[in-house]
């Protein structure tokens, strides 16, 4: 019988907790290998060729967020998480030879040895781990007890992606196999992705990336107040709701404008940022939210915040409506139309670096949720592939840049590194 690989994404608001299994609980599996040791970066890590292989990144950042937007028709909140499925297509890419393994990366847009060479440093990279800011990435592969797996790649899943390995019997025992997945995908989401994802008995390998994240808008965990006044927020149908909205505090610079968008920022008390897309009068958030508008603002490193001719000194603080958004969707259509993977989802399928049984996709699915409010930001991610300064100017100008009808956003780290980008269309 033919083994089914399907992929599967969810995204979830949940706090992660990093274990160390030698067997599962909860489910039947058996520890195949650990992750090497992600250790902190240190300056030299910070190469030209990583420079240039994190700004790949981000160039699939955005032309994935943007087109899987271009075919969501619901009038609710979106958001992805395109540095999840930038890892979980890593970890493909890995696994498979031939023409899939070519499509994969052509879709990631580096090439064998760029993702070779600074996927451990670009993994390492997104790693945080204090009470202000927690970022955890984990990887891991399950494999079907006596399907015949290359040791070499195990090792390198093991070496270079920081993977965990297991093996669990989805042919025979698939009721215990699944307990595994979900009891796993559950611990690193601190229990609020507690998800059946009823993998097949044909299944031959999985392959899960979780990510989680939560940040705190300053150091000592105290919420950002909220507005004294309600403010009207006019939703994508036209809609208007009345709401207080929560106020930032003030960033130096004033809004970045074009002909048909404004742009700022907030940021959390370690440098992560929530940068806002805010369509102008006359254009929609569909309009605006876009690849290149995305690139543009992910890419402001200073919005003007001194006017040195004139002493004068910008700062804008946002007031921003409290959301959460999600998504489910089937990404089939997008990475075949948009990015150029076909053979994965047919006869050509070639997993040949992990294993030589016959396998192929049958399914890609990216669920999401996420939660920005005054307290900070919290979301995690499991995407799942399975087989089956100058001195102060006289005058300072402050500004309020007021979030008050549908918007896009993106969420990066301090190495501005998107996390996550979506559109709020209604609160």
């Amino acid at each position: 019988m033919k083994g089914k690989l399907r992929t599967f994404a969810v995204l979830g608001c949940a706090a992660v907790c990093a274990l160390s299994f030698t067997a599962c609980s909860g489910g039947k599996c058996t520890e195949l290998g650990k992750p090497a040791e992600a250790k902190p970066l240190i300056y030299s890590d910070y190469t030209e060729s990583f420079t240039a292989f994190k700004g790949k990144a981000e160039d699939f950042a955005t032309r994935f967020a943007s087109g899987v937007y271009e075919d969501y028709t619901g009038n609710t909140n979106f958001t992805v998480s395109p540095v999840s499925v930038f890892t979980a297509l890593s970890l493909a890419a890995e696994c498979a030879g031939g023409d899939t393994r070519g499509e994969l990366l052509s879709a990631l847009g580096v090439t064998y040895n760029e993702l070779q060479a600074n996927f451990p440093t670009f993994y390492r990279s997104l790693i945080r781990d204090s009470k202000s800011t927690v970022v955890n990435l984990t990887n891991s592969i399950w494999v079907n007890e006596g399907t015949p797996v290359k040791q070499e790649c195990i090792n390198t899943l093991s070496d270079t992606f920081y993977s965990y390995s297991y093996a669990a019997d989805f042919l025979h025992d698939n009721v215990n196999a699944n307990k595994a997945i979900r009891k796993f995908v559950k611990d690193q989401t601190k229990g609020v992705i507690d998800h059946e994802f009823e993998l097949s008995r044909e299944t031959l390998f999985t392959l899960i990336n979780t990510l989680y994240l939560k940040a705190i808008w300053n150091p000592y965990g105290r919420d950002l107040p909220m507005t004294k006044d309600a403010y009207t927020f006019t939703a994508k149908d036209g809609t208007t709701t009345s709401k207080k909205l929560v106020q930032g505090d003030y960033n130096f610079g004033k809004a970045y404008e074009t002909e048909k968008y404004s742009a700022f920022y907030t940021q959390t008390s370690n440098g992560f940022k929530l940068k806002f897309l805010l369509p102008k009068g006359g254009y929609s958030v569909d309009e605006v939210f876009t690849a290149e508008n995305l690139a543009t603002v992910n890419a402001i490193k200073d919005y003007d915040s001194f006017d040195e001719e004139n002493d004068i000194a910008y700062k804008t603080r946002c007031f921003f409506p409290e959301y959460k958004c999600s998504y489910e969707g089937d990404l089939v259509p997008v990475l075949q139309e948009k990015f150029g993977i076909t053979t994965a989802f047919g006869e050509g399928c070639d997993f040949s670096t992990l294993t030589d049984e016959p396998c192929y996709c049958s399914e890609v699915k990216h669920v999401t949720n996420l939660v920005v409010d005054k307290k900070g930001i919290e979301g995690a991610a499991v995407t799942y592939i399975a087989g089956a300064g100058a001195a102060a100017p006289i005058e300072t100008v402050y500004a309020d840049f007021i979030l008050d009808r549908a918007f896009g956003f993106i969420i990066t780290d301090n190495n501005n590194v998107t996390l996550f980008s979506g559109v709020v269309n209604n609160i």
